[in-house]
């Protein structure tokens, strides 16, 4: 049984996803303390992750950020849970919106990168034996209910989007007309309409939920 457990081990394929180099080795280095002969594949974009996890030979598990580049991002972990791969999250990213998303996507393990080094050796092995494990940051944010209003999606029509993306870039209003050749009056009602639909208190909760979410995928 021993032998057949080991082999196994040999065989393993398993992705990172995180856009930091040193984060990449330093996860790497984690796994091969656990598993000395898996074959580790580093990505450091979305779209290299889904040619390993939609690919050939199979990915067997993926341990991934979710803010890749500029906001939250859970295409990965969808595309995890579709093709029934297991998975952990390794992130600085956590609040209940996200906690709530991700246990959509049957999330296996979620470790906050603000833990303890102890906390992602537990998450790892608890991922390659199976089993569901979430850091204490993780778990406190599950039993709270703070700020769940100021990070959840937004959502926008195209032309919505369009106008609070360049907004979100530091462009008054003024500005924002010129770029997208509509009127101050049209990018007024746009902005309006955006926060009505979306329940934001002001303009600075709208952008600080636009910038909290990855909203061009």
């Amino acid at each position: 049984m021993e032998l057949l457990h080991n082999q196994l081990f040999l065989k393993m394929r398993i992705l990172i996803l995180d856009d930091h180099e040193a984060i990449q080795q330093f996860v790497k280095q984690k796994i091969t303390d656990i598993i000395p002969n898996a074959t580790i594949l580093l990505c450091s974009n979305i779209e290299c992750a889904t040619m390993a996890i939609s690919g050939f030979p199979k990915i067997d598990y993926a341990i991934c950020d979710i803010e890749i580049k500029s906001g939250a991002n859970l295409i990965i972990p969808e595309l995890c849970f579709n093709k029934e791969i297991p998975y952990m999250i390794y992130s600085s990213h956590v609040n209940l919106v996200l906690v709530k998303e991700l246990f959509e996507f049957k999330v296996n393990c979620y470790v906050s990168k603000t833990s303890s080094i102890d906390f992602l050796t537990k998450g790892l092995k608890s991922l390659f034996s199976q089993e569901k494990y979430y850091c204490p940051i993780v778990f406190s944010c599950m039993n709270s209910n703070d700020g769940l209003k100021e990070t959840e999606k937004l959502f926008l029509s195209q032309a919505q989007n369009s106008v609070i993306k360049v907004m979100a870039m530091g462009f008054n209003r003024e500005e924002v007309s010129k770029i997208l050749k509509l009127k101050k009056s049209t990018i007024n009602n746009h902005i309006a309409r955006a926060r009505t639909v979306n329940e934001c208190k002001n303009f600075d909760e709208l952008i600080r939920r636009y910038k909290f979410w990855d909203m061009d995928t």
